[in-house]
């Protein structure tokens, strides 16, 4: 769009022979039946004016991409193929008749070096041009002109890649106009031929000069490096739109982006573009594009949204176009159903304005008509065969055209670019209902209206809570992403129903089950693509109907260690018409309020009392829950959670204050009011003694005093509870087993807090006794501190403490040898009250041997007793389990396995006394260890002196 004079040329001095601006490498399928076959289209941007440089042919290399890359071959003189007849043709050109390229800019050219190549099968390859020079007035570059200009282009080449498959291609100039201190924006123009999916990214420009690989240009900056000033320079992955905010310095500014095209998430290849911006002091303001970004609209709905172009300097006129390559490769107007444009052209001094269609007018900047505004509406009434998995993009161009009275007079033009992404989603089914049946939901909907292009239905469930809610037209959200489980697939544009039988689901009592549908969809204008999913329909959500099962009675009715029983009830819930008959009840039952849990019974679903018999109910509780099942064998309901139920334990301890302590434990999911205490003397008929009231707790105490120690006393608890539910029994009455003492203490004290430590330079044990923090007794009398050599004991008292005579902690010390006969041990800890109730053992606490051996390295066997045998300078609980002698030559001279206190006395195996000098040793031996031995090697050197 841009005009320059000579004069604007003359700005930048040419006192080198440079000349290449910008350029890229396309390639295009040229051989139907052979997928290796290839049209290779070099474009460079060139200026010979200045040095005289013009390339009326160029080399191009093919590589292999590998480690490290191969070169394939060089195409050699591949002839300029645009413009007329070259005049002045360069000395060092060899083709005939050779073209001149076409001028785009001043003198600058467009040049399109076309030719053929075959790859040589399925591979990554490069294709590469490099010249000698870039620009000299490149600003951002050091030394442009001795810098060399390097574009290239990857292709992949594989059988996973179903189709043609092309390069993209760049249908925008890369050279462009800029002001200083004004937002600068550009548009590639990219276009894929196979409707793949591009994606863009800056680089940096490249230089290449073999045989040195390819590298960063000499010192290159980005446009919006701090030596330039302070400017924002970015692009936009998805559009491509380049934006400079805003440019801080004169000059021609060299950048690279790269062109990626992708198909099914696969990379196909990707156009490195080198490019050029003139940036200049002037004074114009770029023109002003406002419309939409990016929307979504159904197949089948009318999309319409409006555009503003103008141009904020009134006199300059506005020239507004669609880019890529006009209407033919710009978005909604490639289809057959091509979207229409209409609006007016506004004349804002006389207040004139005309309406145009089509392609947007472009105005004309004279003395009576400086036209610099216009609006206008797209409009597209869309169809079934636009749905695609990439977007349509409308690409608005707009410049200006401004004349000035500055010295040496220019025509600048400036541009503003502004991307429209609109996607096509496929129409989803309607009107979904869900009906209940057994065990299964009928689901039904209707179909679609694009009915040719739909392959199926996806079904999606999930129990929970409903709250799908689709976000926009645009389905950014799957249902997936909303804690949805696909199904089923239903194949087929009329297979619009589907019975979920929900004979694996479990959890499904009192919660909703709710469903959304999305179609399935051929690509018409991709049919190598795979499928795409449309919106989801609205959330249907049924509910399976909630009436909890609830345990009420787990009351001890036999106190025996052999022959106890329990009574347990529960009540009967109503079951959803969803389950089908006949229901069953599972019962299970676990130790000690504890887990695993066994089944013991199988009852009917009228069945709601059960008494477990033959079990200890002496010495410990249980716990119980009840499953309700189908007549599928599936689960319906539970009890599990918070509908488990213990029985009442007991614990009975007299005191040595003529007293019985009572403590009870209990958990379960009703709240008990009351407790009443129940007591037997020597065998008397129970009667009730007291009652407490229910705190909520777990575990629950009551002193009964003022007792004979001689008579025997049994206990038993009745709790009194209320699930607080109406049409659940009430009250709910419980009772515990039997529990008896005497009124005196029998009850060990609880054994102190133990740990150690030993020291092997001292053969010590440091050993620290701490009473309990919450002692389980009133009347300790002492502490036995215990050792033993073995783990699993006996253990024997090597110290007493009395109990009272410390305080919470002390600390003793014993040494081996003095008061241990073995260093490595264990120690333990009782206690013992002042009735002789001793605690159990403590668990152990041990302290490891301290294996050590360190070898001498010299001997002398010569009978003057000092020194005569090569033994260990130190050793400590090792055991010998090999010893070898060598000579420097590798003979072996003596072995023992038994004593390591005499491993050599300077024999040989000969009998014969060993010379004086050096031998080599290897030792295996045994580290002694409490949890077992542990097997060392050993090897070094030792001398023989006689």
């Amino acid at each position: 769009m841009a005009v320059f004079t000579a004069g604007f040329l003359a700005l930048f001095p040419y006192a080198r022979a440079t000349h290449n601006l910008a350029g890229q490498i396309t390639a295009q399928r040229n051989d139907p039946n052979n997928s290796n076959s290839y049209e290779i289209t070099l474009t460079t941007y060139t200026d010979p004016a200045p040095a005289g440089v013009d390339r009326c042919s160029a080399d191009l290399e093919i590589w292999s991409v590998s480690s490290p890359p191969i070169l394939l071959t060089t195409l050699t003189q591949v002839p300029r193929a645009n413009g007329g007849t070259l005049v002045n043709v360069p000395s060092d050109c060899n083709i005939p008749n050779p073209k001149a390229g076409v001028p785009v800019k001043g003198t600058v050219k467009r040049n399109l070096y076309i030719t053929s190549y075959i790859f040589p099968g399925p591979g990554e390859y490069e294709i590469r041009y490099q010249d000698v020079a870039r620009h000299g007035s490149v600003v951002n570059i050091n030394s442009p002109e001795e810098v060399s200009f390097y574009v290239y282009t990857r292709i992949f080449i594989t059988p996973a890649i179903v189709g043609s498959n092309n390069t993209p291609l760049l249908l925008n100039e890369p050279l462009d106009d800029a002001c200083l201190g004004k937002v600068w924006t550009h548009n590639p123009g990219g276009f894929d031929p196979d409707g793949d999916s591009l994606a863009y990214y800056l680089r940096e420009s490249y230089q290449y000069d073999p045989p040195n690989p390819p590298s960063i240009a000499n010192g290159y900056r980005f446009p919006d490096n701090p030596a330039f000033g302070n400017s924002g320079f970015s692009m936009d992955p998805i559009t491509g739109i380049v934006t400079w905010n805003t440019p801080q310095k004169e000059g021609i500014f060299n950048f690279a982006y790269v062109v990626e095209e992708w198909r099914n998430g696969q990379l196909l290849g990707y156009v490195v573009r080198d490019m050029a911006v003139w940036v200049i002091d002037c004074d114009n303001n770029p023109p002003v594009i406002e419309t939409i970004t990016d929307t979504c609209v159904y197949a089948g709905d009318v999309l319409e949204f409006d555009y503003l172009a103008y141009d904020p300097d009134e006199t300059d006129s506005l020239y507004l176009e669609l880019n890529n390559g006009v209407i033919g490769n710009n978005g909604p107007f490639s289809v057959t159903n091509s979207a229409t444009l209409s609006g007016l052209v506004v004349d804002p001094i006389p207040g004139n304005s005309f309406p145009y269609s089509s392609v947007p007018v472009s105005t004309v900047n004279t003395a009576t008509l400086p036209a610099d505004t216009i609006k206008g509406t797209i409009r597209w009434e869309t169809e079934c065969d636009n749905i695609r998995k990439q977007f349509y993009q409308v690409d608005f161009y707009a410049t200006d055209n401004k004349s000035y009275s500055a010295p040496n007079s220019l025509n600048t033009t400036l541009s503003a670019n502004k991307a429209v992404s609109i996607r096509v989603i496929p129409p989803p089914p309607t009107d979904l209902t869900a009906t209940k049946g057994s065990r299964s939901v009928t689901l039904t909907w209707l179909p679609t209206f694009c009915e040719d292009k739909v392959l199926g239905y996806n079904i999606y469930r999930k129990v929970g809570a409903p709250g799908w809610m689709e976000d926009t037209v645009c389905c950014e959200i799957s249902p997936a992403d909303a804690g949805f489980t696909l199904i089923h697939y239903n194949k087929g544009w009329l297979a619009t129903q589907y019975v979920d039988s929900l004979t694996n689901v479990d959890g499904l009592l009192g919660r909703d089950i709710c469903y959304v549908i999305t179609a399935v969809y051929a690509v018409p204008s991709e049919p190598l693509i795979p499928a795409l999913e449309s919106c989801a329909t609205n959330e249907f959500c049924i509910e399976i109907q909630n009436d909890e099962l609830y345990m009420t009675n787990d009351s001890v009715s036999v106190t025996d260690p052999v022959n106890g029983a329990i009574m347990v009830i529960w009540s009967q819930p109503v079951v959803d018409e969803f389950f089908p008959a006949p229901y069953a009840y599972n019962l299970y039952r676990a130790n000690n309020n504890g887990f695993p849990a066994i089944k013991i019974a199988s009852l009917g679903y009228s069945d709601t009392t059960y008494l477990d018999t033959g079990i200890d109910t002496d010495v410990r509780g249980y716990n119980y829950r009840v499953e309700l099942f189908d007549g599928l064998g599936l689960l319906i309901n539970s009890s599990n959670g918070k509908n488990i139920g213990s029985s009442i334990y007991l614990t009975a301890a007299g005191t040595g204050s003529n007293a019985i302590d009572l403590s009870w434990t209990e958990f379960v999911p009703w709240t008990n009011s009351a407790y009443d205490i129940y007591r037997s003397e020597n065998g008397d008929p129970f009667v009730l003694i007291t009652t407490v009231p229910g705190t909520g707790a777990n575990t629950h105490t009551y002193q009964d005093a003022n007792l004979n120690p001689a008579v025997r006393y049994c206990y038993f608890i009745r709790s009194h509870g209320s699930h607080q539910v109406s049409g659940v029994k009430d009250p709910l009455i419980n009772d515990s087993q039997v529990a008896c003492d005497y009124a005196q203490d029998d009850e060990p004290p609880c054994p102190p807090d133990l740990s150690a430590l030993g020291d092997c330079q001292t053969l010590s044990h440091t050993v620290s006794v701490s009473k309990p923090l919450l002692p389980c007794d009133g009347d300790e009398d002492y502490i036995s501190v215990l050792f033993s050599n073995n783990p699993a004991g006996p253990f024997r008292e090597v110290s007493r403490l009395d109990y009272n005579r410390f305080g919470q902690d002390t600390v003793l010390t014993f040494t081996f040898g003095n008061d241990l006969d073995a260093y490595a041990g264990c120690y333990a800890v009782t206690a013992t009250d002042t009735l002789g109730n001793t605690s159990a053992l403590s668990d152990p606490y041990c302290i490891d041997f301290c294996p050590s051996l360190i070898m001498a390295n010299v001997f002398s066997p010569n009978g003057d007793g000092i020194n005569d045998v090569f033994k260990p300078k130190y050793y400590r609980d090792v055991i010998l389990k090999e010893f070898r002698v060598y000579d420097r030559w590798g003979r072996l001279m003596h072995t023992a396995r038994t004593d390591i206190g005499v491993l050599w006395e300077g024999e040989a195996f000969d009998g014969k006394e060993a010379r004086e000098g050096v031998y080599y040793y290897y030792i295996r031996y045994e580290e002694l260890g409490l949890a077992g031995n542990t097997t060392g090697e050993l090897t070094g050197w030792v001398t023989l002196m006689r």
